[in-house]
């Protein structure tokens, strides 16, 4: 073994490929969008895509926002005569970020691209602790890991091709 190798005492987890050809298929707009956007800015073809990856955007962290409801629900939904504590706060999190990105959308298009990406991230991290603890399986970390980088290179390539218009 190298020297500064550790052996981990788990083996690397196996992703279902079911769901990483979903998870590389959802990233797809946020690519495609990213491209017209660079190639037809400021056309209406690249108005039009630019507008398509914000709402995408707000749908992608709404279904994300639905895999935490789904996990609290899991995990402390099942009371029979008083809801477990910290249920309230765990769902008011699982809304948040759909209610911010759709809200977002109402304002100026670098400011939605800004807040889009630092929800992406703070959703991914939600998702590792979620890993950490069990609530989720050990392979939807690296999968969100390589999801989240790909989603937030393509916002983060639409904000640079606005600022430099």
């Amino acid at each position: 073994m190298a020297r500064g190798a550790r052996m981990s005492d788990k083996p690397a987890p196996i992703m279902p490929r079911s769901a990483q050809l979903l998870g590389y298929g959802g990233v797809i707009p946020f690519v495609g969008t990213s491209v017209v956007i660079w190639t037809m800015w400021p056309s209406e073809m690249g108005q039009t895509a630019l507008q398509a990856q914000l709402v995408y955007a707000a749908i992608i962290l709404s279904f994300l926002g639905g895999i935490r409801w789904g996990s609290v629900m899991q995990r402390l939904g099942h009371f029979k005569r008083r809801a477990p504590e910290g249920l309230a706060r765990e769902l008011s999190l699982s809304v948040v970020p759909p209610v911010v990105a759709w809200t977002t959308l109402f304002g100026p298009a670098e400011a939605a691209l800004v807040v889009f990406f630092l929800f992406f991230v703070a959703q991914a991290i939600s998702d590792f602790r979620a890993v950490r603890s069990g609530e989720a399986p050990d392979w939807y970390q690296p999968l969100r890991l390589q999801l989240t980088f790909f989603v937030c290179a393509a916002l983060i390539a639409s904000l640079v091709r606005l600022v430099i218009a």
